[in-house]
């Protein structure tokens, strides 16, 4: 029998390569799925409770409908129910000390007047480049010879203004701010419309809007448009050799799939994991060979009830301890799921990830306790979700690849580029709202593009 001969193979049914097939598909040409996991979403994994009381978020949860159009466009479409993050009430902060305060949502933490006003200087500092940014495309000054905390201690940042962006750093990206560009961070932050954005649980912030049935459900939702036959689960591609003429990619059963084109839809570390034929060369190398998932996990406690907001609480922590950065209230009352949401990444998050599974959960209750100053409610949980993506095999790490000091100047621009008949997509390879669902599929939007282009179908708008 002559082997079936695709326009497309798309390596990846995360919303990046689910977006890319569905706009192949609609653009009339033929298209194959080869998902490594035994599902289709990528880092967009919804839970069901076992209490049949909704589902968790374990990946990707936050959108909002003021500047993420293309995700508001599939809600639409597939008649999601959203929820509004909550923001009434008071936020926690916890000191080095483990001493708590509360504040008001949108304030600062209570520090002293001048470290207030330090905080808010350098996070205006960082905000105003960003959105320089977002405006140009491009920086007036370049900060990629310098890490983010040399950049804040250069503009002469406090010690608590360093260590909010440590924070800053672990939970928007799993790592220390030691390890990546300032280049990086405001060139990320801009592409979400700054960092005041992108921090913001409000209205047009990047934690404004969840889910009720999950974000999988937008990934789910794109699949069932997909002709029957498209995805291919539990199938990890080895090796992909591109002809010229076709390109192939073997799968770890030697199972071969050939088309004219093909799009790649994984996170660039894991380029390393496959063979290429020819090998990828120069930038486009040097690029895969150096981005960096960090470490990143959520551990998210669910309660019979909302119990902190009894004492008018948002839900909403902060903490200079470790392990857990922030915490955030996930709720869904509709269906009786009262849920905090507790952020590891970085250097404390892989620490403790080294721990006994109980003694992390224990850990993580503990630190709860003394920031809610509620034991007896916190212990209390009715169901615990881990999910510690760094270890998770077809991800490792999130929720974005980022750069360190001088990669983006030295290879930067090949983290988009094509190579012979193969395409590269992913979240973070969008110029808007970069490691965010958003950025995911605007850019399988702009792979379907590029490919539907070549093969001959001229100029194809974006599909949703």
């Amino acid at each position: 029998m002559p082997e079936q001969i695709h326009d497309v193979i798309v390596v990846g049914a995360g919303l990046s390569g689910l977006q890319a097939a569905y706009n192949i598909q609609k653009a009339g040409f033929s298209c194959v799925i080869l998902e490594a996991r035994n599902r289709v979403g990528g880092k967009t994994w919804s839970v069901p409770l076992a209490s049949g009381k909704g589902c968790v978020d374990i990946g990707a949860a936050w959108t909002n409908d003021t500047n993420q159009t293309h995700i508001t466009a599939l809600v639409k479409k597939f008649g999601l129910e959203i929820v509004q993050q909550n923001i009434e009430g008071d936020c926690i902060f916890q000191d080095q000390d483990g001493a708590t305060h509360v504040f008001p949502y949108e304030a600062s933490p209570k520090f002293t007047n001048a470290e207030v006003e330090d905080l808010e200087r350098i996070r205006d500092i960082i905000h105003d480049l960003s959105v320089i940014y977002h405006a140009k495309g491009k920086s007036d000054e370049n900060y990629d010879h310098m890490s983010l905390e040399q950049f804040v201690i250069a503009k002469d940042g406090m010690k608590k203004t360093v260590d909010m962006v440590k924070i800053w750093s672990r939970v928007m990206l799993g790592v220390e701010s030691t390890e990546l560009s300032a280049q990086f961070f405001i060139e990320y932050t801009g592409k979400g419309g700054g960092l005041k954005t992108l921090r913001s649980d409000g209205k047009g912030g990047g934690q404004y809007l969840r889910f009720r049935k999950g974000t999988q459900s937008l990934s789910l939702g794109l699949a069932s448009l997909l002709k029957p036959g498209t995805i291919h689960l539990s199938t990890p591609v080895f090796s992909i050799c591109d002809k010229g003429s076709s390109v192939t990619a073997t799968t770890t059963t030697s199972r071969m799939f050939t088309a004219k084109k093909l799009i790649l839809s994984i996170p660039t570390p894991l380029y390393r994991d496959l063979t290429f034929s020819p090998s990828l060369t120069g930038k486009k190398l040097t690029f895969a060979s150096n981005t960096k998932l960090g470490y990143y996990s959520k551990l998210i406690l669910c309660y019979s009830s909302p119990w902190w907001t009894k004492t008018q609480k948002c839900g909403l922590a902060l903490s200079y301890q470790t392990p857990v950065g922030v915490v955030r209230d996930t709720s869904v009352a509709a269906d009786g799921q009262f849920s905090l949401t507790c952020f590891l990444g970085g250097d404390p998050g892989l620490a403790w990830s080294l721990l006994p599974a109980h003694e992390r959960r224990a850990q993580v209750m503990q630190q709860v306790a003394k920031i809610y100053g509620n034991e007896e409610e916190v212990f209390k949980p009715v169901e615990v979700f881990e999910q510690e993506w760094t270890k998770e095999e077809w991800s490792k790490g999130a929720p974005s690849p980022v750069t360190g000091p001088g990669l983006l100047t030295e290879a930067g621009k090949a983290l988009t580029e094509k190579v012979g008949n193969l395409h590269f997509v992913g979240t973070e390879t969008s110029d808007v709202w970069a490691g965010y669902m958003e950025g995911a599929v605007r850019s399988g939007v702009r792979g379907a593009r590029e490919v539907t282009e070549r093969l001959g179908g001229g100029v194809v708008a974006a599909k949703l």
